[in-house]
């Protein structure tokens, strides 16, 4: 090989790929604290949906009036309703006897964590949560299902796929 070529074309070209893996890895992100605390406690094995992190309790508090906490493992949350910004999905409340029972819901407003987008902080919706609600006609014959929307999301911003959860609502 041609003396020249390797010293004018074939070194620097090495020592460029090498000042660039240099720089990349330099500026590669390191993950917070969080972020490894959620991988580290992400199995594949043990959670592969919403349903399996999140849990509801229905109860009816009265012949027109329902109750439903959401039971929500720790390190995770669900948005609030109405969420933040139009690409998160919202909590949403239905009920149904053998056809769906009209409610007007009352949402909780949740507490703010920061986006890490760089705007304004999302309202999520932590364990121990309560939605409520007033049925439209009471249902005190008829069993109640409750059936709530959720994606669950580790505080560090790893979403999983949304579910509708069912629950009996329990009598008072």
């Amino acid at each position: 090989m041609n003396k020249s070529l390797i010293l004018g074309w074939v070194i620097p070209g090495l020592a460029a790929v090498a000042v660039t893996g240099a720089l990349l890895a330099w500026q590669w992100p390191v993950p917070d604290a969080g972020e490894a605390a959620a991988q580290a406690g992400f199995s594949e094995a043990t959670a592969k949906t919403t349903a399996d992190l999140v849990n509801i309790r229905a109860v009816k508090t009265g012949p027109q009036s329902l109750r439903v906490t959401l039971d929500i493992s720790g390190g995770w949350h669900v948005n609030a309703n109405p969420a933040s910004l139009d690409f998160l999905i919202p909590t949403t409340l239905w009920a149904r006897t053998d056809k769906p029972v009209r409610l007007t819901v009352d949402y909780p407003a949740g507490r703010e964590i920061e986006s890490g987008l760089g705007d304004a902080p999302w309202r999520v919706y932590d364990d121990g949560s309560v939605i409520t609600a007033t049925l439209a006609q009471a249902t005190a014959s008829n069993p109640l299902t409750v059936e709530v929307r959720v994606q669950a999301c580790h505080d560090s911003g790893r979403c999983l796929t949304p579910d509708t959860l069912r629950a009996r609502a329990a009598a008072p």
